[in-house]
């Protein structure tokens, strides 16, 4: 099959590859649609190394079952599916308690084992998510979609309404229109460029006058969805977030970050780091696309072919657009 391997810092390339076996308890996935990640991009300025070298990126994923391991049901072949990203063993003590995203053991797909920038991904029957009824372009973004709305599940109610996102990139973009969707006020900090025209229908705020928007305390927002991928983008959130406010830690840029602890400590902030969904959250995300809630797609600015997605890292890296599709089928 055709894959695309991340070798080294900016070094990708397609060639052919195995098919690869498939375990008991696992499915073989023909992929159509896979995402260009802000992790994947970290990986590919090796910012945030992957622990397999070389390795097949990729994470989201979109495709139809057509192979299954001993232990799967073969009826669910042909049927079009999403897939978690977290493999776990299910017997440690996080699993045991729900938090599988947390397990001890996990691997993640795309990170520490190969991903859907292939003709072929397998995964564990227990991360799939059915999905015949969706568009592919729907879809193939339900795993970020997820990510988000996990944080928006875990903002305590009494915290109040009014959310400020700091980015411009696809993430960004997803987390304001998810956001809005869960009936919040949202505005957007962007630092400038071409990309702030895909957030003209929300509240723009730019960065070089964020601190003069919420200089008075009663303008702060409630929650600040931190998604710029950037090193200083937690800096901006401690800025602007009201006391006893939220900050939600997004960004996956691989670099350290320096903030106010005093004023983090004084205001009593709370940060919560975000990674991805759960299984509620996907199937809620998968829901709200079948009552028309949410309109993922919109989002895409750029589709390329498995054999040219060179360019479409080029494209991510250099942030033209929004979010970035390869086509595997």
């Amino acid at each position: 099959m055709l894959a695309c391997l991340l070798q080294g810092p900016r070094e990708v390339k397609v060639c052919r590859v195995d098919i690869p076996r498939i375990p008991p308890g696992w499915v073989l996935i023909q992929v159509r649609y896979a995402g260009i990640c802000g992790t994947d991009i970290a990986m590919y300025r090796w910012k945030y190394v992957p622990r397999k070298i070389p390795i097949i990126p990729g994470h989201e994923f979109v495709g139809v079952v057509v192979d299954v391991g001993s232990e799967v049901p073969r009826d669910i072949i042909g049927r079009k599916v999403v897939s978690e990203i977290n493999v776990v063993c299910g017997r440690c003590r996080f699993c045991i308690r729900g938090l599988y995203t947390h397990c001890i053991y996990r691997k993640a797909i795309g990170i520490d084992i190969d991903g859907g920038f292939a003709e072929y991904v397998a995964v564990p029957y227990r991360n799939i998510h059915f999905v015949d009824d969706l568009d592919d372009l729907d879809a193939v973004l339900i795993e970020p979609a997820a990510a988000v709305l996990h944080a928006v599940n875990s903002i305590p109610r009494n915290v109040g309404r009014r959310c400020v996102i700091i980015g411009q990139g696809p993430l960004a973009y997803l987390a304001a229109n998810i956001f809005e969707a869960c009936g919040y006020s949202v505005q957007v900090v962007v630092k400038g460029g071409e990309r702030v025209r895909y957030f003209k229908n929300f509240k723009i705020v730019t960065l070089q006058d964020v601190e003069n928007v919420f200089k008075d305390v009663e303008d702060r927002p409630d929650i600040v969805f931190e998604a710029s991928g950037s090193s200083t983008g937690i800096e901006y959130a401690l800025k602007i977030v009201r006391p006893g406010g939220i900050i939600i830690a997004k960004s996956t840029h691989g670099e350290y970050s320096c903030i106010d602890y005093t004023k983090l400590v004084v205001n009593e902030i709370t940060v919560i780091g975000s990674r991805c969904g759960m299984w509620d959250d996907w199937e809620h995300v998968i829901d709200m696309l079948r009552r028309g809630k949410l309109n993922l797609k919109s989002s895409i600015t750029h589709i390329v072919d498995l054999e040219n997605i060179e360019e479409g890292f080029k494209i991510a890296d250099e942030r033209r657009g929004l979010k970035v599709i390869v086509k595997c089928h």
